[in-house]
C-alpha cells in the first residue's frame, strides 16, 4: 500500500505474528515562529502553509529544528544484499536536532522527488504526481546547533521494514525541539527506497523472502527465523552510525556536531522491525542507556528473542491491534532494569507514523483502518510523541517525567503499566 508490495506484505506479517503463528489480518514554505525568549531573528516566520499544503504537527518543545542527510560508508562489512563482494554497506541518515533560533536556510522537504514517485507508484492509494511537495516540515537544512543545552543527549531511531525514515518526521521533529540529536537510519535494502548523493536510488530489495500469503506453517517459521537473524544488520548499521557519531563529535569535517553531542547520554529506539532492532542493540551493546520499541515484535537471532536479557530501561508502546505476542511477554519479563508497556485503543500498526495524518489529508478519513488505526490522527502523534518523549526525557536525559508514573487521566486511551 504505501511501500513495496513484498515490503507490504513482510509488514503485514511482522505486524501480526506471535511466536508461533501468523494471524489474518492483515513553493517556498516558512518555518515556525520565534518561541518565546528567542530572538527575533529572521530565518524564522510564521506565516501558515498555503491551502492545501499539509501541515504536519508542529514541535511541541522549547527548540526550533534542524536538519541534515548524511551519506556513511562501513568500509569493515560487506552488502550482503548484492552479488559483488567488493560492495561495501552504504547507509543514509538524517539528522534532526535542536537548533540555534538565528540560524537560516531553507525548510527541509518531507520526501524527496524519487521517493514521492515511488510512494505514489509502488502502493496502492491514489496519491497525486507531486504530493510530497504539497507536506510542510519544520526544520531547516543545516543550520547550526543551539548552544543552549550543548552537549546534546544522542538518540538513533530505525524505520518498520519496507518504510521510510521520513514516514516518522513528526516523532523526530519533536524530540529534537526538545533538545535531543535524532539521527534515523535507512537502512538500505530493507526500506521503500534509499537515494544517494550521486543520485543511485536503491529500492526494497531485502534479503529476507517473503512467503506468501497463503504459506505454511513451516514457511512462516522460517520466515520468522530468517527476520530474527537478520536483525543484526540493523544492530551493526545502528552501532556504526553511533561510532561516526562518536568521531564527529571529536571532529566533525562537515563543522555541524563537533562539542555538540553528549556521548554519555544515548538511547535507541524503533518501529515495528526497527523497534526489534532497539532490543537488540540494548542487549549487545551497553554504549545505549535506553530503548524503546514502537509496536514491533521482539524477534532476534536465537540466543536474542525468548532469552534476550536487556540491562537498560526499556519500554514497549504497542496498538491494540497487536496479537498475543511470546517475543513481547518475554523481552519484558527479561527486562532487568526499569520495563514499561503500554498498549493505545484504536490504534494499528502504522498508527505511530506519519501516515494516517498524510493519508487523511489527501484522500480523506477512513482509509486503510486496518493498517492505520481508527484513533484520530492528530490525537494518535499526540500520545506517540508524548510517551516517547517521556520515556527518554527520563531514561537518557535525566529529567523528570511523571507520565511514566502510572496510567493517566490525559491519556485514558492508554492502558499502561510498569515493573519493577
Amino acid at each position: 500500500m504505501l511501500h513495496s508490495n513484498a515490503a507490504r506484505h513482510a509488514l503485514c506479517l511482522l505486524a501480526s505474528l506471535s511466536a508461533s503463528a501468523l494471524l489474518a489480518g492483515c513553493g517556498d514554505n516558512e518555518a515556525l515562529p520565534p518561541h518565546e525568549g528567542d530572538p527575533t531573528c529572521t530565518g524564522w516566520g510564521d506565516e501558515a502553509p498555503a491551502d492545501g499544503v499539509l501541515d504536519l504537527p508542529r514541535p511541541t518543545g522549547p527548540h526550533p529544528v534542524g536538519t541534515q542527510i548524511r551519506a556513511l560508508t562501513d568500509s569493515a562489512r560487506g552488502e550482503e544484499a548484492t552479488e559483488d563482494p567488493d560492495d561495501r554497506r552504504e547507509l543514509m541518515v538524517q539528522l534532526w536536532y535542536p537548533a540555534d533560533p538565528c540560524g537560516t536556510g531553507q525548510l527541509a522537504p518531507y520526501l524527496s522527488p524519487e521517493e514521492g514517485d515511488s510512494r505514489r507508484t509502488s502502493g496502492d492509494l491514489p496519491l497525486e504526481d507531486g504530493f510530497e511537495a504539497r507536506i510542510h516540515t519544520h526544520a531547516r537544512v543545516g543550520v547550526p546547533l543551539a548552544d543552549d543545552g550543548a552537549p546534546h543527549p544522542v538518540l538513533l531511531f530505525s524505520h518498520g521494514f519496507g518504510l521510510l525514515r521520513a514516514d516518522y518526521t513528526s516523532l523526530l521533529e519533536d524530540l529534537a525541539s526538545h533538545g535531543f540529536v535524532v539521527a534515523a537510519i535507512s537502512h538500505t535494502y530493507d526500506t521503500e527506497l534509499t537515494v544517494f548523493p550521486d543520485g543511485r536510488a536503491v529500492p526494497f530489495g531485502s534479503v529476507v523472502r517473503t512467503p506468501a500469503m497463503d504459506a505454511s506453517p513451516e514457511e512462516i517459521e522460517a520466515f520468522t527465523q530468517a527476520m530474527g537473524e537478520h536483525v543484526t544488520v540493523w544492530v551493526d548499521d545502528a552501532r556504526f552510525v553511533l561510532d561516526e557519531l562518536t568521531a564527529a563529535a571529536q571532529d566533525d569535517p562537515d563543522g555541524l556536531l563537533t562539542g555538540q553531542l553528549d556521548l554519555e547520554r544515548v538511547g535507541v529506539l524503533g518501529h515495528s522491525y526497527g523497534g526489534a532492532m532497539a532490543a537488540e542493540a540494548c542487549a549487545r551493546d551497553d554504549r545505549f542507556d535506553a530503548g524503546l520499541d514502537i509496536d514491533g515484535s521482539l524477534v532476534g537471532p536465537k540466543n536474542g528473542a525468548g532469552s534476550r536479557s536487556i540491562a537498560q530501561p526499556f519500554f514497549i508502546l504497542l496498538a491494540s491491534t497487536h496479537p498475543d505476542d511470546a517475543t513481547i511477554d518475554e523481552t519484558y519479563g527479561a527486562v532487568a532494569g526499569q520495563a514499561y508497556r503500554a498498549q493505545v485503543e484504536g490504534t494499528a500498526h502504522l498508527t505511530f507514523s506519519d501516515l494516517p495524518v498524510v493519508v487523511e489529508h489527501f484522500l480523506g478519513k477512513d482509509a486503510a483502518p486496518d493498517l492505520l488505526g481508527t484513533l484520530d490522527p492528530a490525537r494518535a502523534v499526540e500520545i506517540t510523541n508524548a510517551y516517547t518523549r517521556a520515556f527518554v526525557k527520563a531514561h537518557v536525559s535525566g529529567e523528570a517525567a511523571p507520565l511514566l508514573d502510572g496510567p493517566s487521566p490525559d491519556y485514558p486511551e492508554v492502558a499502561f503499566e510498569k515493573k519493577p
